[in-house]
């Protein structure tokens, strides 16, 4: 079952106005060969329709616009809201009580299923959040512990002392990462992200962002740019390199070992500074550009928590600017951009 919610609320009205409209046509149409009797039940089916597609009100609504076609057209005298009979006041009268309570009650058990439903997904939801925050938080636990365990038999040569030094060292990183990005998450849900801007430049947050991914980056080879003359920003510097930061990581997971990574940064407009990361990956679909910066939803089968994207965009939204995705250079693979007013226009 499915509920119309994007349709403004007046156009539920004017659909159900029109579906009574065309059965009205068609019974008319067909009077000689129908009794009252099918034709009120036909009724009544389309307000049960209307009821489960578009609701309580405009169930309601059509139970009563029902009824008086109902005695306009099918009930004596016709083509007249007069009725001379008792028994067909009767039969109008509970005609209307009974459409008016179909629709209702319809109403009540779409919102029962939809209310299911919801839960069937919250529940969904909840599970596939685990299984994520427990993936992300056991490999690097899972790494250290292994790399720590090595360390303490006492036989381990220094090359390889250094290899596992580095490794609880980059996985260490790694759950603060993680951890660091929930707590923002949190925050911006909860409306209590705090910017602690200052004057900054596009080649500081560069820097500070290519450095914290280095890590990430050793299978590809890196091309960055800064344009000469760039404004400076106003800008919250740490939370501005994170989603520098989370973009470039993105590529480097997604697109394959070898392939370079564009970053840049450059002029947008007359009052905004524009970042650049393109990859040569697979790409996004364009139906899956908007979908991916919300929460938990994932573009690639990699496995990963599915919200730095959502933080990346809270981030800059916080910042008054606005990020997107396009095809890569060449139409390969992608291109996340992100723009941030510059100096006292953020």
């Amino acid at each position: 079952m499915y509920r119309m919610p994007s349709l403004p609320r007046r156009l539920h009205y004017l659909a159900a106005l029109v579906a009574l409209a065309a059965l009205v046509a068609v019974a008319h149409a067909l009077r000689n060969q129908l009794n009252q009797t099918a034709i009120a039940l036909a009724f009544v089916l389309l307000v049960i329709l209307v009821a489960v597609r578009a609701g309580r009100g405009p169930a309601i609504f059509a139970a009563i616009v029902a009824g008086l076609s109902f005695n306009f057209f099918f009930i004596g005298p016709l083509y007249s809201l007069r009725i001379h009979r008792s028994e067909d006041l009767v039969a109008f009268v509970v005609f209307v009580v009974a459409a008016v309570l179909v629709g209702h009650l319809s109403s009540r058990l779409e919102l029962r299923v939809m209310e299911t439903e919801e839960l069937q997904r919250s529940e969904q939801l909840k599970t596939a959040l685990l299984d994520a925050v427990t993936h992300d938080l056991r490999t690097p636990l899972t790494s250290i512990k292994a790399a720590i365990t090595t360390l303490r038999s006492g036989s381990v040569a220094e090359p390889v002392q250094r290899e596992l030094e580095e490794v609880i060292d980059q996985e260490a990183d790694r759950l603060n990462h993680f951890i660091q990005g929930m707590m923002d998450l949190a925050r911006l849900e909860a409306g209590e992200l705090s910017l602690q801007s200052r004057s900054v430049t596009a080649d500081e947050i560069m820097e500070d962002a290519l450095s914290r991914a280095e890590g990430l980056l050793l299978n590809h080879p890196v091309e960055s740019s800064v344009d000469p003359g760039l404004p400076r920003l106003s800008a919250d510097p740490r939370l501005i390199s994170q989603v520098l930061f989370t973009v470039i990581e993105n590529a480097a997971k997604y697109s394959p070992a070898g392939t370079p990574i564009f970053v840049s940064a450059s002029r947008n407009g007359a009052g905004s500074v524009c970042f650049s990361i393109a990859d040569e990956g697979p790409g996004i679909a364009p139906e899956m550009r908007d979908e991916v910066f919300r929460k938990f939803v994932r573009a690639g089968e990699r496995p990963g928590f599915g919200v730095g994207l959502a933080i990346a965009r809270g981030i800059v939204e916080a910042h008054r600017g606005k990020i997107w995705i396009e095809s890569g250079n060449g139409g390969r693979g992608t291109r996340v951009q992100f723009s941030i007013p510059a100096g006292d226009a953020a």
